[in-house]
């Protein structure tokens, strides 16, 4: 315990005494990033994993069971993500997510050592429900290396770690696969490498923070305040984008009814007046756009449900390998991680009808790409059409939705996202199921791309009225 103690004060010593106090927070939230990346690939490795574990002859997995362990694994995430909200806020992060780290890999290890269908739905549910805390421990974190004005831009590093995360180890561990290595030495690399990130934390991440997550100008080392989750930590900075985007707008109004009517819209998009948590949600859930936001978002986690089973989709249905199968997985993040990148920037330029054409133009895109895969069989072209889904999936997902339920939620922000989640959670767990149904019968594939293709219509639908409401939100803004 000695040496180790030693080793960190040599470290901090040598950082304190090379690196100036300026760029000190970016080395500790760069660590964070790659952590959190870390923690994604413990659970990129099963979707990579899943055709050698299915073609193995040790391994009691068949193909018509992996519906059911991923509809699980989603059982797991979702309790893993109601109860994170709760833990966490009294934990301090960087423990937090050491934490995550440690358990998530160690489940993922547990599992690679089993044989039994039994055996991998209990660590695979466990691996999840440890893996759920893990945005909001990272997001907490590295919102204590950033002042409140600049944490925005830090939440969308880590968003779009979590992308390239997704990308690096789709490809890398799907590299691995094609030189030979087993299935069950994917996931002891993959917790390695969070175990790696973990002590690495322990080692160079200091347990006390400059910025307070209660907000204000922070104290010096102050974990800070009350409850927070990560809604709530960046619903200032949402906001604070929010209001800069309503400025830009020149106010006016003629008065009489129309200026009555269009007070009465903005008063309904902006933050809920509710005192409590059961008045909140009642609100939520008897706000038209809140129900369109809603259904949005489960046809959209439902067409990223893909990613589950796009490996055994290209193997089986495809004809290639499972490391090329995985480059193929690796395109859509990739596609992801470009869109979340400049779609954020040009959502930000767009207003009203820009912004509503823009992100439904991208819904249009996804649709467009899942008609395109289930007619096309060039390798060439399926990778294309991939990595342009993945582009008109992303956007939509992580920017006018989060959006809007930090506007919209208030005080209750949190409350409104897990509402949002669990309802999406829940439709992920639903298409899980009914792919370890069709997987049992003929043309089980053909019947999962004609889902997704439903959903994706869906999608355009109701992220459309979304937008809509959107539009006609910041244009009564001009009347009020």
């Amino acid at each position: 315990m000695s040496s180790f103690r030693g080793t960190k004060a040599l470290f901090m010593q040598l950082l304190r005494s090379n690196v100036s106090p300026e760029t000190r927070p970016e080395i500790f939230k760069a660590l964070v990033c790659i952590a959190y990346l870390a923690e994604i690939n413990t659970w990129v490795v099963l979707s990579v994993a899943l055709p050698g574990m299915t073609s193995d002859p040790n391994v009691m997995l068949p193909a018509a069971s992996v519906g059911m362990l991923l509809a699980i694994g989603t059982a797991g995430l979702t309790i893993g993500k109601a109860a994170a909200g709760v833990v966490l806020d009294k934990v301090n992060p960087k423990w937090a997510l050491i934490a995550v780290l440690i358990g998530a890999g160690g489940f993922n290890s547990l599992m690679a050592v089993g044989n039994t269908l039994t055996w991998f739905n209990i660590t695979w549910f466990l691996s999840r429900a440890v893996y759920a805390s893990g945005w909001v421990a990272a997001s907490r974190l590295i919102c204590c290396w950033t002042p409140e004005e600049t944490r925005g831009a830090s939440l969308g590093s880590l968003a779009f770690a979590a992308r390239v995360g997704f990308t690096v180890g789709a490809s890398a561990l799907g590299g691995l696969l094609l030189i030979g290595v087993s299935w069950r030495l994917l996931f002891h690399i993959t917790s390695a490498f969070a175990g790696i990130m973990a002590l690495m934390l322990v080692v160079a991440m200091p347990d006390e923070f400059p910025y307070s997550l209660s907000g204000g100008g922070g104290s010096d080392y102050n974990v800070g305040g009350g409850p927070t989750t990560a809604a709530d930590v960046s619903t200032d900075s949402g906001r604070g984008k929010m209001l800069t985007a309503e400025i830009g707008f020149e106010r006016g109004g003629s008065g009489g009814e129309e200026a009555a009517d269009a007070a009465a819209n903005v008063a309904q998009g902006q933050a809920t007046k509710a005192t409590s948590m059961g008045a909140a949600i009642k609100d939520f859930l008897t706000t038209p756009q809140v129900l369109m936001a809603i259904v949005a978002r489960c046809c959209l986690h439902t067409m990223y449900e893909f990613t589950a089973f796009m490996n055994m989709w290209a193997v089986d249905a495809l004809g290639v390998s499972g490391g090329v199968a995985a480059q193929i997985s690796a395109a859509f993040s990739g596609g992801s991680a470009i869109a979340v990148l400049c779609g954020g920037l040009l959502f930000v330029r767009y207003t009203g009808a820009g912004r509503r054409n823009f992100i439904t133009g991208l819904t249009i895109l996804a649709s467009v790409c899942f008609f395109v895969l289930t007619k096309v069989q060039s390798p060439a072209a399926i990778v294309t059409a991939v990595i342009l889904l993945g582009a008109g999936w992303a956007v939509p997902y992580y920017v006018p939705l989060p959006a809007y339920n930090l506007r919209k939620g208030g005080s209750f922000s949190a409350v409104l996202e897990g509402i949002c989640e669990t309802f999406a959670y829940g439709s992920a767990m639903v298409f899980d199921i009914a792919m370890g149904s069709w997987l049992k019968g003929p043309n089980g594939y053909g019947k999962m791309m004609s889902t997704l293709l439903i959903c994706s219509v869906g999608a355009v639908i109701f992220m459309g009225g979304f937008m809509q409401q959107e539009k006609v939100y910041e244009d009564n803004l001009v009347k009020v």
